[in-house]
């Protein structure tokens, strides 16, 4: 007897597991139209000719193309030569921000491509930006 009530516990357990997994399901399909989406609206920038030495500055301009919140949760330079400031971290749904990249030629020669990872919430979690600089002495 207590094996038949042990059995039929056991199969109650496993219809309410079953039943909780497909409504979690179901939100989660729902839930798929809101987002947050980092997109730039440059991601790429030539400088050209510099003398080593020189900092060379630009900022790149990203959007929020989502329709939730973004948040920027770090903020990657390829190297330490590199300096970063972003004007926002978290966007409103169409809110713009600047990535100001700050790269220091000095010890530097040839063609440089310096990038810069920004890591959020997005539904890519993380997307990057390059600066190139052909540094002469």
């Amino acid at each position: 007897m207590k094996t038949i009530k042990l059995f039929w516990g056991l199969i109650v357990l496993i219809a309410f597991s079953c039943s909780s997994k497909s409504n979690q399901t179901s939100e989660q399909v729902a839930d798929s139209t809101h987002f947050a989406e980092l997109t730039y609206i440059e991601d790429f920038f030539d400088v050209g000719t510099v003398h080593s030495g020189e900092l060379v500055k630009h900022s790149f301009r990203f959007r929020n193309t989502g329709n939730l919140p973004l948040v920027v949760k770090d903020v990657i330079p390829s190297c330490g030569c590199t300096k970063v400031d972003v004007s926002k971290k978290i966007l409103k749904p169409g809110e713009d921000a600047l990535v100001e990249v700050v790269f220091d030629s000095k010890g530097w020669f040839g063609s440089q491509y310096k990038s810069v990872t920004l890591r959020t919430n997005g539904v890519i979690r993380e997307k990057s930006v390059t600066l190139k600089a052909n540094v002469i002495p």
